[in-house]
């Protein structure tokens, strides 16, 4: 989920003091800070993408200089080295855009349009193009930088529903406080134990077919930190990491995870680490101030109090103690009975994934710049958070998988923690509290609060069938799902939604993801046709239409032949030669095209897990959904303040869709 897509078009508030200029000066100093931050510890420095503040055609001085993004691990973990993201054939970006573009639009709408894409193909188009072909040749990857920045790094709002995803695991049988440690214990052996894996480069290249994919993203989970700053946050990264920081009841505590009297970073074992987890819960009964409440609040507020945090006393040491942690382990207060209403477990569970739920709840227990953030609650919860700027969903979920393996093959650990008495004890970090953070506290509660009432989630477990069945009937299982949203959507609303979904482009060496725009001409006939009273033959030959011409799109956009990342760099090449922006990227057909009230993605979990997060647009949906071979797991968002929207009422029709297809695909 890149959070930017649905804001590509709009106007965004600039603070007072940003410079439109960027000059080799200024390069220059991002690169003495990158050369002065510590061994184990660079920043990424990135010049700012203004794709977001361009959709009114403003016009931007921009130095015509490039300089790529700071690699900021050492970590190598390619055996085969994938090629560069190419750039498209302009000509057929063109053909492509137009026909996503016609169920989108009236007659009348397509014909404008298209006389504008047809000026631009032919003419300013044809310029960017071959700038963009000249960026292709000296850069590693001509899009990553400026994507990185546009949709993640420069990105504004609070990163909690908009940005973050949330992980919800299978509930865990948690009998009494002492499994509550040693489940929390099992948990980081297992982070720790992945991290040297990767740290020893011995994780396996995944391939696609005969192509090897990029493993890089790997190596940017763990040790990874967002510190916000203004207009344009920081990444930082830790190649290795001795310790975890651990939340509990809003207090935070340093915990070293390794045996500081061996040579070779031996982990600690399960049973020091489960007494280190008792100790620091007993440590910190009384709730604390909640400090983690602010990484929840809109970044440029985040960044203004992290100075006055950051300039106070000791807190300096504190941040950077938070930020060169390997993740953060949350531990969670149990979730109140009365608090589920008519929602179920996962749809409760999913809520606390992203923001803590509510403040009096654990809201406030939480630091959401730390791209790994592990939940575990006193109820067998167990999810996470991870921040979104280093990496897609993917490798996420491998190390959501091998958390809970590793977990399950030692339930059988039984040892006494009251005899326990040889354990490291964790540094409790209290911060000092400079002048006006108590009103920022308040201010943070308040926006975190709002959010947590307003993202409507339905999850559920689709039990009837899974890839099995739907390979069975010679169907691709993303198409098939993808069709059936299609249907949804089109059953609640009569009209054809702006269809997101991320195609991951790991075919190619640093790069990130493409827009499948999953609204087709034969994806709107289909809801069409199912809708009417046409025979099922007819009604299952425009669904395997659909479903076809849906694999054909997301092939194209996953082999680096997409719309949208073409257009994007176009866009921004056009802002760096401080020109107005082309007409054809303030018509209708690209707004509304890019304002996509449907955003879905396929993260694929081995354990019975799904991911989650909020939609894109005010008045859209989101929707994650992890296909297993008997169960289809699937996380439904949209916000309670659009009264057009109805989450609950769009998992029902998703249900309905899947069931009427697959008894379409399994019948005639």
């Amino acid at each position: 989920m890149e959070p930017l897509i649905s804001v590509l078009n709009s106007k965004i508030s600039l603070p007072s003091n940003y410079n439109h200029s960027l000059t080799i000066g200024t390069i220059n100093n991002c690169r003495g800070i990158i050369k002065n931050q510590p061994a184990m510890q660079r920043s990424l420095m990135t010049i700012p993408s203004l794709n977001r503040i361009l959709g009114s055609g403003t016009r931007v001085k921009v130095c015509p200089v490039s300089m790529q993004a700071v690699n900021i691990t050492s970590i190598k973990l390619n055996k085969e080295i994938p090629p560069k993201h190419p750039v498209p054939d302009l000509k057929k970006t063109v053909e492509r855009y137009l026909k996503s573009l016609k169920p989108l639009l009236s007659t009348k709408e397509y014909s404008e349009t298209e006389k504008k894409v047809r000026a631009f193909e032919s003419g300013v188009g044809l310029e960017l193009h071959h700038k963009l072909l000249e960026r292709y040749e000296c850069t590693d990857s001509w899009m990553n930088e400026w994507f990185l920045n546009a949709a993640y790094l420069g990105y504004r709002i609070p990163v909690i529903v908009h940005s973050s995803p949330g992980t919800v695991g299978p509930l865990q049988k948690l009998s009494c406080p002492e499994d509550f440690f040693k489940f929390g214990a099992n948990l980081i052996e297992a982070v720790c134990e992945y991290d040297s894996m990767i740290k020893s480069g011995k994780i396996k290249q995944e391939m696609a077919g005969k192509d090897a994919l990029d493993m890089q993203p790997y190596a940017m989970i763990l040790g990874t930190h967002r510190r916000p700053n203004i207009p344009l946050d920081c990444l930082l990264h830790t190649d290795h990491s001795d310790h975890i920081i651990v939340i509990h009841n809003n207090h935070f505590f340093k915990l070293n995870v390794f045996d500081d009297s061996c040579k070779d970073r031996t982990p600690l074992s399960s049973t020091q680490l489960a007494a280190a987890l008792k100790d620091i819960t007993s440590r910190s009964a009384t709730p604390g101030i909640p400090i983690g409440i602010l990484t929840g609040n809109h970044r440029d507020d985040w960044a203004k109090d992290y100075k006055k945090l950051k300039d106070c006393a000791d807190n300096g040491k504190i941040l950077a103690d938070i930020e060169n942690a390997m993740f953060v382990l949350c531990l969670d207060k149990a979730i109140p009975d009365n608090i589920q209403g008519d929602k179920n477990y996962e749809s409760i569970r999913a809520v606390q994934s992203m923001t803590g739920g509510s403040c009096d709840a654990n809201a406030g227990n939480r630091w959401h710049d730390k791209a790994v953030q592990y939940i575990v609650s006193y109820d067998g919860f167990i999810g996470m958070t991870y921040e979104h700027s280093p990496c897609e969903g993917v490798p996420i979920a491998v190390l959501h998988d091998h958390v809970l393996k590793h977990i399950a093959n030692k339930n059988d650990d039984n040892y006494d923690l009251s005899a326990t008495t040889q354990f490291p004890k964790a540094k409790h970090l209290e911060f000092k509290l400079p002048s006006g953070i108590e009103d920022s506290i308040t201010a943070a509660k308040r926006v975190v609060e709002e959010l947590s009432r307003d993202i409507d989630m339905e999850c559920f477990t689709f039990e009837n069938f899974g890839t099995d069945e739907i390979k069975k009937n010679k169907m691709s299982p993303d198409s098939f799902i993808q069709m059936a949203m299609q249907l949804a959507y089109y059953k609640l609303h009569g009209k054809p939604p702006a269809h997101y979904e991320s195609a991951g482009l790991r075919r190619f060496r640093n790069t990130r993801t493409e827009c499948i725009r999953s609204t087709s001409i034969e994806s709107v006939e289909f809801a069409q046709t199912m809708l009417s009273d046409d025979s099922k033959e007819k009604k299952k030959e425009a669904m395997l239409k659909a479903i076809n011409a849906h694999k054909k799109l997301a092939g194209e956009a996953a082999t680096g032949q997409g719309i949208d990342r073409h257009l994007f760099g176009l866009k921004t090449i056009a802002a760096k030669k401080g020109s107005s922006i082309p007409d054809i990227f303030t018509d209708v057909g690209y707004t509304r095209s890019t304002h996509f009230n449907l955003t879905s993605s396929q993260v694929p979990y081995k354990t019975a897990s799904f991911m989650c997060y909020g939609p894109v647009t005010p008045d859209g949906y989101g929707c994650c959904y992890n296909p297993r071979p008997k169960d289809i797991r699937v996380a439904c968002s949209s916000f309670n303040a659009c009264k057009e929207t109805r989450t609950k009422e769009f998992a029902e029709a998703l249900k309905e869709s899947f069931c009427v297809m697959n008894d379409l695909a399994s019948g005639c």
